[in-house]
């Protein structure tokens, strides 16, 4: 079964995605964490556009998922913390709106699901890389609470971060992620809305439980 999650950056679909795992017994995967994998090697090249493609197919990115993290290794070296840094979270919509760099990533992302019970999360999951999903969801909540939610996760990694960069930062994302020519930002049709602006983080995941619930029911 796969379970997909999309929505705009700091929507909270990473730890919702977490604990939806958790609660269901399903793997975790998260599709940022790779995007954001690439952008680091992106940044490593100096931002060089063609450097970066001629290296793109023999990466030695690898990625460790588990229900409760996700670990990324460039060679030998765990990058895990690296990828949240600021600078990626620049650069990451410009890298991800790179058609070769989606295509890598959507092969990564269908061979690391393969056939087993999976929770996805990103943005473009239900309408391009696993458009039969099961189960599609878009997790949104309206720009202030995201900005808050990803800028009390920023300031544990990094100091010096302002709310109003992070702001500046998600509206930034949310423009190049829904305009880009390659699978922008869009709900799929089939997806359920889960608008988080004003919900508890336990309420969004026992929304998101009961219709699972329901569905398993219906389709035993």
């Amino acid at each position: 079964m796969i379970i997909v999650i999309d929505g705009p950056a700091g929507a909270g679909k990473s730890t919702t995605a977490k604990e939806v795992a958790r609660q269901s017994g399903f793997d975790y995967v998260d599709s940022g964490a790779i995007y954001r994998g690439f952008t680091y090697l992106y940044l490593a090249c100096g931002c060089d556009h063609s450097g970066f493609l001629k290296k793109l197919h023999e990466h030695d990115l690898q990625f460790d998922f588990h229900i409760t993290e996700a670990r990324v290794f460039s060679g030998d070296k765990e990058i895990t913390r690296e990828i949240r840094s600021r600078e990626v979270s620049n650069h990451v919509s410009e890298v991800a709106a790179m058609p070769e760099v989606r295509n890598v990533v959507c092969d990564i992302l269908r061979n690391i699901s393969g056939n087993k019970n999976a929770v996805l999360e990103g943005r473009d999951l239900g309408t391009v890389v696993f458009p039969d999903a099961d189960m599609k969801f878009f997790l949104t909540a309206d720009t202030d609470a995201r900005a808050k939610r990803r800028y009390e996760e920023q300031i544990r990694t990094e100091s010096g971060i302002s709310l109003d960069e992070v702001v500046e930062n998600l509206n930034k994302r949310d423009h190049i992620d829904s305009t880009r020519a390659i699978a922008p930002l869009k709900k799929a049709d089939d997806a359920v809305v889960i608008d988080s602006t004003a919900m508890t983080f336990e309420e969004q995941v026992a929304r998101i439980m009961q219709y699972i619930r329901n569905y398993r029911t219906a389709n035993k």
